[in-house]
This record gives structure tokens, C-alpha cells and sequence, in this order.
């Protein structure tokens, strides 16, 4: 795959070999294509251009007549002299040739160009809102800076230098200090990652991600930032962490500090950012999992059980909390086996039996009850 070290970003949209790993890629093609990449640090941007381009138009040949052909060809680059378009014809049927790929060549490539010329306008004019900015200064020297890209289908694990690990999906990317040596340990994130990251107190560690500070001591955690997305979110898996707005005025104090402060998030609970009005809202992650060590994961069979305990179960073993009113709830009892459901079907099964509902506020479960007629 030599040859392929020389391409401009024209040359990869049109490789047959090109769009058929990105169309429609096998192990094989994967593995290859990822091999190339990873030894070609160079050509990254490129190809990331490249395919992004290749999905978009969702390049191929079709099989059309040539007389639709002509008439794409006369829509996209307006009307043309007849001579200067056909130059040579069939001496038997005096008809146009027409070369099928050559003519959607030069449709897509003119069809590239304006799109081409759109992005760049369009990034030109927002990239204050929508373009993630790696301009930052992390604390090291520029030379010692890794970007690190996944141009793949399935995700991509980084290991960093302190032991933590980033698992980038897919054309997400990230940017670190090949070592950590300043105060702080700091990620800059573009896309969607899962981080699980080694403790170490004395070195928060800190994801930049669309205009959101993620900061951790050793946790796991997942954060999508797409940037042509307006919303920014982080899901905990396990641990703590605090997120704050890159414009918090405070933004300084919260850096510097040990101790977690902003909005803290625990296991199973997820915040959503709002670029534009600058608005985090608190709430639980979609499918909440149950964060006790395997050996502690209790049996959730309950026989005329209070209600109150059950929910205090519960809680203790999704690590979320759970609000209600232990006095009204105490002479509600249930009689349930609950193992196999997800949190929010063993929530509402709950409900049903002692007549209450609940809703989620500010990533807490709030349980609403009169009390239990019998």
C-alpha cells in the first residue's frame, strides 16, 4: 500500500480499493486499512476528510443510460457547447460517446468542490460554536503532544502513560501529552470516548470536550461530544466526577482545587450540556447498572416486604439515591422476585403493587405516595 503515502484527499475519494473499505468494510480491509493509518501518521487528516466525503456522497457507478448521465452532467455544470462537450462521436451511429465514469467523475468532483468550499465557509464563520478547538495550551511542550484519531467502524483503546485507558469510537479523537508531568493530567476530546482512568489524587484529571471541563481522580466514564452537535454528555459508569462550563467564572478555582466541585455526578447518572445556553441538566444515565462488587449484588426476591426497604435495597445496589417517605411507605408490603428486570421495569412493578409513581429529578429517584389503601 505504498502508493497510497503520496494521495491527496481527490485521490483517496476515487480509489476503488478506498471506498470500498469505507462503504463497506470486512476484518480483512479493517485491519489493513488500520495498520496503514496507524504507520502513517501523516495522511490521517486526509483520510478523515476523505471518507467523510466518500459517506456523504456515497460514491459508486451506477448503472444509468447515457443519456441520464448527460442529463446530471447539463443540471450540475449548466448548459455547455455541444462540440466542446462531446468531441468525438461513433462514425457508425454518429452518436456522442459518452464514458460513464469520466462524466460522473467530473459531476462528483464539482459536487466535492462545493461542498468542499461550503465546510469550509461554514467552519470559517462557526467554528466558535460548533468546531472543537485542540488550541488550548496543555502544560507540556508542543513537541510531546499525541493525537491519536479512530477512522474505523469499531472503537479504538488508547493507553496512556499513567495507566489510564480511552476507548475512542468511531472518528472520535483525542489529544494528550505523551507523559504527564505538569500538576494536572489533561485529555482534549473531539467525538465520543470512554475513559477509565487510574487514580492518582494528586493529578486531577481533566477532559476538554466542546466548551465542557470534565475533571476526575480515578473513575469510568463516557463523554460524546460531536461537534456538529449543541449538546455535550457525560455518563458515569463508576466513581465520581465534576463538570463545569468552560465560561464558569469560577473556572479557575474548580481547576486548581483537590476536592470535585461544579456539578458531581455519581455512578449511573449522566449530565447534558447545552452549548448554546450554556444549561446543564442532571438526570440518570438510559439502562442504570448495578455498581456492588459482583460477590454483593443482592437477591432481589421480596415477600411481604416494606416497601420502604425494598426501595432502600434497591438504591443501595444501582449506587443511586432513592427519595420517599419511609413513614408512609413502612405498612406497604411486597411480595416479588425482581432479579431479571432492568432498574426502571423493577421501579415501575414496585409502583403498581403499593399504588405510587416516581419520577427523576436532578438525577435522583423521587418516589410520590399516599400511602397503601390495605
Amino acid at each position: 500500500m505504498d502508493r497510497y503515502k503520496d494521495f491527496t484527499v481527490e485521490d483517496f475519494v476515487w480509489d476503488t480499493y478506498f471506498r470500498q473499505w469505507v462503504l463497506s468494510p470486512t476484518r480483512e480491509t479493517e485491519d489493513m486499512w488500520e495498520g496503514w493509518i496507524e504507520n502513517n501518521a501523516d495522511a490521517h487528516e486526509k483520510v478523515w476528510q476523505a471518507r467523510s466525503i466518500v459517506l456523504s456522497l456515497r460514491l459508486n457507478e451506477p448503472e444509468i443510460s447515457d443519456p441520464e448521465i448527460t442529463h446530471i452532467v447539463e443540471q450540475t455544470i449548466g448548459r455547455m457547447d455541444a462540440s466542446a462537450k462531446y468531441p468525438s462521436f461513433d462514425e457508425t451511429t454518429r452518436q456522442p460517446k459518452v464514458y460513464r465514469f469520466s462524466w460522473l467523475r467530473i459531476a462528483a468532483s464539482i459536487t466535492f468542490l462545493l461542498i468542499s468550499g461550503w465546510i469550509i465557509y461554514s467552519l470559517s464563520t462557526k467554528k466558535d460554536t460548533r468546531k472543537i478547538s485542540f488550541a488550548k495550551p496543555i502544560q507540556e511542550q508542543e513537541s510531546s503532544i499525541t493525537e491519536k484519531w479512530n477512522p474505523s467502524m469499531k472503537p479504538m483503546t488508547v493507553l496512556l502513560e499513567d495507566g489510564s485507558k480511552v476507548t475512542i469510537a468511531a472518528n472520535g479523537r483525542i489529544r494528550y501529552a505523551n507523559k504527564f508531568v505538569a500538576a494536572r493530567r489533561e485529555v482534549f476530546l473531539e467525538g465520543e470516548a470512554f475513559f477509565d482512568i487510574a487514580k492518582d489524587r494528586e493529578r486531577p484529571f481533566f477532559v476538554y470536550s466542546n466548551g465542557l471541563v470534565t475533571k476526575v481522580l480515578g473513575t469510568s466514564f463516557t463523554i460524546k461530544a460531536y461537534g456538529n452537535s449543541n449538546e455535550v454528555t457525560v455518563e458515569v459508569k463508576t466513581g465520581r466526577v465534576s463538570v463545569f462550563a468552560e465560561s464558569d467564572p469560577e473556572l479557575e478555582q474548580k481547576t486548581l482545587g483537590r476536592e470535585l466541585q461544579g456539578v458531581v455526578l455519581n455512578p449511573n447518572q449522566k449530565i447534558i450540556y447545552s452549548r448554546e445556553e450554556i444549561r446543564m441538566v442532571k438526570t440518570l444515565v438510559e439502562k442504570p447498572e448495578i455498581v456492588v462488587p459482583k460477590a454483593e449484588i443482592p437477591q432481589f426476591e421480596f415477600e411481604d416486604t416494606p416497601a420502604s426497604e425494598v426501595f432502600e435495597k434497591i438504591g443501595k445496589a444501582y449506587g443511586i439515591e432513592i427519595r420517599y417517605d419511609s413513614e408512609m411507605l413502612k405498612d406497604c408490603p411486597l411480595t416479588a422476585t425482581l432479579d431479571n428486570q432492568t432498574l426502571h421495569e423493577k421501579l415501575f412493578i414496585i409502583c403498581q403493587a403499593v399504588e405510587a409513581s416516581y419520577e427523576i429529578l436532578d438525577g435522583q429517584i423521587v418516589i410520590h405516595s399516599r400511602g397503601c389503601k390495605n
